[in-house]
């Protein structure tokens, strides 16, 4: 990572998620919001931060097993395209764009 990089990951929660293969990666929550009770995170892989066409993911927290709070992919649809689109709503100081 170069300096610029630091810089930009210093303005960013990060969070470490394990993929379906067992290997860890770290994204930078850009947003978060509640709905329903549920909270939502839109985040980019730390990796790919500086990049202006990196494409984001959106989490939702949830407990695990063993009651801690650890964030899923969003497999329902529904859910998926209402939280996208409360993200898109929001105003913040980035462009969402929903690939159908």
């Amino acid at each position: 990572m170069t300096e610029n990089d630091d810089d930009l990951m210093e303005e960013f929660e990060t969070v470490t998620l394990t993929d379906e293969d067992g290997s860890e990666i770290e994204f930078a929550i850009i947003d978060t919001l509640e709905n329903e009770g549920n909270t939502y995170i839109l985040a980019v892989e730390a990796e790919m931060l500086d990049d202006d066409e990196s494409e984001a993911a959106l989490f939702k927290k949830v407990k695990s097993d063993d009651g801690e709070d650890v964030f899923e992919i969003i497999e329902d649809d529904d859910e998926f395209d209402k939280i996208a689109e409360l993200f898109q709503s929001s105003g913040s100081e980035y462009d969402v764009e929903i690939d159908e």
